[in-house]
């Protein structure tokens, strides 16, 4: 089991990426800002309102990003501790997401789902958390559960004593992909879902319990780096997180941003990393992937979809027709990768699928 090791908050230069958000009218490049200032904010669903993740200045406000100069003696307009528990759900919900964090919907009458299991390779923060913070784990399933009153808890875990006492559990493969959201929700609703809507992770527990037991912003967050996993604060750029871990990557070499399965590759490494991120890893000479081969017609790709979708029609080598109609039918495609893990002729079935599902 990874355990979360360490706090890395030497970073002199942090750039909070916007990803949409609105940077407050008010901001001017060389403003001091209190750590926790609110800096941009977010209208859109999933979306949480950004704040500075130090005391600083800052250099730069452009489309992309907000560029701080950390300076601990820097002032700005610290913000106040909330008193997250004498709201009720709706209001709750509301100030969550002014604090960063906006959560998918509970749908009702379904469970809560809390998923121990790592969803994919490369996401090693689960049994980390779930092993070193149940303090804020548990604060988490306490404002969950004032969130959506209604909603049973059930644990999805790949071994029994893994569940608190007394607990509704069920044991899930703990193989990939079966820690994926939509396969754990199927497995214990019956329900089809490639959202995953009502599984909750332990990083997303773990941030709202860490909002509960504060009151305060978000300003940093559990990442995996080059199998190690740390607590960084929020727009540390990747460049700088690479040095720090002593990860120098050479010229066949990539940078993936989350799962090694479904993750993707970076290209600019002077990015700072948002809440979405949750891993980082160094692949050591990935190079560029050659032509594929000619479709063999194995059927093996169709055989390994944990949705049973129509892999094959795609995997041929000209299949015209049916790409005409391909995304309703890859609307149920949970892009876990597994087809082309296991086409024998190397044919780039990931890369197909999500630009035909668009």
């Amino acid at each position: 089991m990874s355990a979360v090791v360490k706090d890395w908050d030497a970073f002199q230069i942090l750039a909070p990426p916007l990803d949409g958000a609105r940077p407050l009218k008010s901001l001017r490049r060389g403003q001091a800002v209190s750590a926790g200032e609110k800096l941009a904010l977010d209208p859109r669903p999933g979306h949480g309102d950004l704040h500075a993740p130090a005391s600083g200045l800052i250099e730069e406000i452009n489309e992309l990003e907000i560029v701080i100069r950390r300076d601990e003696e820097a002032v700005g307009r610290p913000p106040e501790a909330l008193d997250l528990g004498r709201l009720p759900p709706g209001d709750l919900a509301a100030a969550v997401k002014g604090l960063g964090l906006d959560l998918p919907p509970q749908p009702a009458g379904t469970p809560l789902i809390v998923n121990t299991l790592k969803a994919e390779p490369g996401l090693d923060l689960a049994p980390a958390l779930f092993g070193e913070r149940r303090e804020t784990l548990a604060a988490g399933l306490e404002a969950a559960a004032r969130l959506w009153p209604a909603a049973k808890i059930i644990w999805a875990v790949a071994r029994a004593g893994e569940a608190p006492a007394e607990s509704d559990f069920r044991l899930i493969r703990a193989a990939y992909p079966h820690g994926l959201p939509a396969l754990v929700k199927k497995k214990i609703t019956g329900q089809s879902d490639p959202r995953g809507l009502g599984v909750r992770g332990g990083r997303e527990l773990y941030l709202l319990g860490r909002i509960w037991r504060t009151g305060r912003p978000l300003t940093a967050m559990p990442l995996t780096l080059g199998g190690a996993n740390y607590f960084v604060p929020l727009g540390a750029r990747v460049a700088d997180l690479l040095s720090f871990a002593n990860l120098v990557p050479g010229p066949d070499d990539l940078i993936v941003l989350n799962g090694l399965v479904r993750g993707r590759t970076l290209g600019r490494l002077n990015r700072g990393l948002g809440l979405s991120a949750a891993a980082l890893h160094l692949v050591r000479n990935g190079g560029r992937p050659g032509p594929a081969a000619p479709c063999r017609h194995c059927g093996q790709c169709g055989r390994a979809c944990p949705v049973s979708l129509p892999v094959e029609a795609l995997a041929a080598e000209e299949p015209r027709e049916w790409l005409k109609e391909a995304g309703p039918r890859l609307a149920g495609c949970l892009l876990c990768g597994l087809c082309a893990l296991v086409c024998p002729a190397g044919r780039p079935l990931m890369d197909m699928i999500r630009l035909k599902a668009g």
